[in-house]
């Protein structure tokens, strides 16, 4: 693009939020009607005239150059060739994020939305008084909600000022620093201990009426903040229709095939796809095409090989890297070759944490009765797992009260189901977890020896 000022507001004559040098890199995340775009570059988000920007063949030419620029650094470099950031240039903010009021004009961005884990503790300054969480960096903001001593929060903004950005549970909002104890023994205090043994804030205001919300659109949760995914990929994924399709890649920017381009939109959101259709159409919770919502894969195949994969849209549409002559579209449903669909979005209940003995099941969450499955712990310690590890065989994080090791071609990674009352994720496998057979990951080989071995009936969730 040419030099261009980041507005505030879709017109000329209002506050300017940034600026971005000639040739400078953005992603449009919205085009308005009245010739504005709203872009993100770097951390600046805001407005700029669409006559000033480069797409098409001209952006290409420039991302082109960029890209061998990059290519040759990581040569040098002997690294691994990651795309063009950091090469390119981005635009540099006039004001605070938080005082910007675009910042949360449009909830979807074209960064990651999972913040790593800052834990801490409110601490005993608060003494047996509830800590109140405000809707505003001041004393007399609307109390959104309560915390007590000992109650566990994430740091995910402004931490080394008076006022720090957290979560803790449902609740998104500014707290005092002083009552927050997040030193380093601390730290190893709650990873010890396991984050799902302490309890998180109470809502005093519900989260689509807290103005707080969105100071920060990322979130230790995986999706957007709100829960609001579906809307929030597919707003993501539509940035990328006019990019090129390149067989076997996986940049959203550069070129990406079927597969490249569903799993790069998903990892955004915190989840790791398989590389390929055929493994991606076995990953997720197999659903008819007719039942498939938005943000959920529909496979097509013939004489039973997949191969195609398109995210499905809602009103029979989609979102697709289509071929080499079309690249990443908007299209429609081929229902004559859509075989199924897989779920893998987690959209009313959350399946992190909570531990294996308090079931967390409703009535109307029991989906089909599988098999009676025979069930086992384990944990990541070299007597279950051979080494230690902290990362499933599908890419996840291990986690008490979600995480079970499955046969995948009986019930496949991604797939929900409820045991015993609880909801779990089928996420990880082993030499040993063959056919009806489940195994349950614990936090420590203790809970793996006092828990014993037993056959019980496995249901899906809804």
């Amino acid at each position: 693009m040419d030099a261009a000022l980041v507005s505030q507001q879709l017109e000329e004559k209002v506050r300017t939020v940034g600026t971005l040098l000639q040739d400078g890199l953005l992603y449009i995340l919205k085009e308005e009607e009245n010739g504005w775009l709203y872009v993100e570059s770097g951390d600046v988000r805001g407005f700029v005239k669409a006559s000033e920007v480069y797409t098409d063949d001209a952006a290409q030419e420039l991302l082109t150059v960029y890209q061998k620029k990059a290519q040759k650094k990581a040569k040098k470099d002997e690294t691994e060739y990651n795309g063009i950031e950091g090469i390119a240039k981005t635009a540099k903010a006039s004001v605070d994020a938080k005082d910007n009021q675009a910042y949360t004009y449009l909830r979807v961005t074209a960064g990651q939305t999972v913040a790593a884990k800052d834990t801490a503790l409110i601490n005993d300054q608060i003494g047996s008084a509830a800590l109140e969480i405000k809707e505003e960096k001041n004393t007399t903001a609307r109390t959104i909600g309560t915390m007590a001593q000992g109650q566990l929060c994430y740091i995910l903004a402004d931490k080394d000022s008076d006022w720090v950005y957290i979560e803790s549970g449902d609740v998104r909002g500014f707290v005092e620093q002083k009552y927050l104890d997040f030193s380093d023994e601390t730290k190893k205090q709650i990873e010890a201990n396991g984050e799902d043994k302490y309890q998180t804030a109470k809502e005093t205001v519900k989260p689509e009426e807290n103005q707080a919300l969105y100071y920060t659109l990322t979130s230790v949760k995986e999706g957007s903040p709100s829960g609001e995914i579906r809307e929030s990929m597919l707003e993501f994924a539509s940035q990328f229709i006019g990019n090129p399709y390149v067989w076997g890649g996986t940049s959203l920017t550069d070129g990406a095939d079927c597969s490249g381009f569903v799993q790069q939109i998903y990892k955004q959101y915190g989840y790791s796809l398989p590389r390929v259709a055929e493994d991606q159409s076995q990953y997720g919770t197999k659903i008819p095409v007719e039942d498939a919502q938005p943000g959920d894969l529909i496979f097509y195949a013939k004489e039973g090989y997949v191969y195609h994969v398109v995210m499905y849209a809602g009103d029979g549409r989609t979102i697709e890297a289509a071929s080499t002559k079309l690249g990443i579209i908007e299209g429609k449903v081929n229902t004559k070759n859509a075989v199924w669909a897989t779920r893998i979005l987690k959209d009313d209940y959350s399946l992190t944490g909570g531990g294996i003995e308090k079931a967390n099941a409703t009535e109307d969450m029991y989906g089909q009765k599988l098999e009676n499955f025979q069930i086992t712990y384990y944990c990541p310690c070299e007597i279950c797992c051979d080494k230690a590890s902290k990362v499933t065989a599908s890419g996840t994080p291990v986690a008490e009260g979600k995480t079970i090791a499955t046969d995948p071609n009986v019930i496949p990674y991604g797939t929900k189901v409820i045991i015993g009352g609880h909801v779990f994720t089928a996420e990880d496998t082993g030499r040993k977890v063959q056919g009806n057979q489940i195994s349950i990951y614990v936090n420590n080989h203790a809970e793996v020896s006092a828990s014993d071995t037993e056959n019980t009936d496995v249901y899906l969730a809804k």
